[in-house]
């Protein structure tokens, strides 16, 4: 007997809504209360194991793909084991792990300056044993804090700002001011108001987008991260999200609005390594973080774009496009850079208990 369109629309209906329902539910928890930790909070009269587990609050509140948070942490005497929570990485997006490393480069950088803000020096190991053990930080008590905490006031205001950016130009001494605040022997960055290397650029997003939407595999994934509700969205938006990314054709109205954001920027962004390591990938998300902080300081904002590095065609042409002395070197991480309408919200972090290692 056949079934009636009436009746199969019906159906459908039930299952998608009954799927959605049961998404929310499912949803990790994941909140915003993190980013109202407080200076003061900080435990100077309890344990030492207590005082390292407090600057965890700030290594959790760097950037990540997809807001992946693809780290956890163990406390141990005088040191903090930073590991990859490979269970979070992007398999299809990232296939090169290049962006798992830079998210674990952030978190490891936030570490680093909040642990230098409340009066340690630290000595960072990098892979010094297992796979996933990508950092160690050993600790030691001084007297001082540093002289400029620009960069540590700023963990909990910087922000990825997705807004168009006004056309005006930033200051040539707060851009030396930002390298300054930045600056690291291993990685080099590369700021542009070329117009034919931002049109190239665009072109290559473009392309990369074509690409990756035409892939159910990376709209499964993408899907997923929506669908955690950590991407923006949250609860019943989220599950939406995911349902238009999985089933529909959003990769041509996603072109456009890349197209629109990189032609509205005054700045592109370009980091560069020698080498093209977890190492070199992991010093890389360091800089950035460094740099995103030095800029929200002084009140300008950063998007990164990382479509063109996720594709080798479009990575190797992105290449191509810069100058000699970059072209010779391994691109790391693309972003716009500039003035735009503050963000309204943070993204939500996971649990501070939920990222430790016991």
């Amino acid at each position: 007997m056949a079934v009636s369109t009436t009746k199969v629309v019906v159906i459908s209906i039930f299952l998608i809504v009954g799927m959605v329902l049961a998404g929310v539910l499912m949803q990790p928890e994941a909140y915003l209360d993190a980013w109202n930790i407080k200076e003061s909070d900080f435990p100077a009269n309890d344990s030492r194991e207590e005082k390292l587990t407090f600057l965890l609050n700030y290594a959790v509140l760097a950037p990540s793909s997809h807001n992946s948070q693809p780290w956890k942490f163990n406390v141990t005497n005088d040191r903090i084991l930073v590991f990859a929570d490979k269970s979070r990485r992007l398999q299809v997006a990232d296939r090169d792990q290049r962006e798992l490393y830079i998210s674990l480069g952030c978190a490891l950088e936030n570490l680093v300056i909040a642990a230098e803000h409340f009066g340690y020096n630290c000595s960072v190991s990098y892979f010094p044993g297992p796979d996933d053990l990508v950092a160690t930080v050993s600790l030691l008590a001084k007297s001082r804090p540093p002289s400029d905490s620009r960069l540590f006031y700023a963990i909990t205001s910087r922000q990825t700002n997705r807004n168009p950016y006004e056309p005006r130009a930033i200051s040539e001494s707060d851009l030396e001011t930002i390298k300054s605040l930045s600056s690291d022997a291993d990685v080099s960055i590369f700021i542009t108001r070329d117009s034919a290397i931002k049109k190239g650029f665009q072109d290559l997003v473009v392309q990369a987008n074509g690409i990756q939407y035409s892939d159910a595999n990376f709209k499964s994934e993408l899907g997923h991260w929506l669908g955690q509700g950590v991407m923006g969205p949250t609860g019943m938006q989220a599950k939406m999200a995911q349902l238009a990314v999985v089933f529909l054709d959003v990769g041509p109205e996603q072109s456009k609005k890349d197209a629109e954001l990189i032609n509205s920027t005054p700045y592109l962004g370009f980091l560069s390594t020698t080498k093209n390591d977890s190492i070199s990938s992991l010093k890389a998300g360091r800089f950035l973080e460094r740099f995103w902080l030095a800029a929200t300081a002084l009140g300008v904002s950063m998007h990164p774009m990382s479509q063109a590095l996720e594709l080798q065609q479009t990575k190797a042409n992105l290449t191509e496009l810069l100058p000699a002395p970059s072209r010779m070197m391994q691109v790391q991480q693309a972003f716009r850079l500039g003035y735009a309408k503050p963000v309204t919200e943070h993204s939500t972090r996971r649990p501070l208990q939920e990222v430790l290692m016991k």
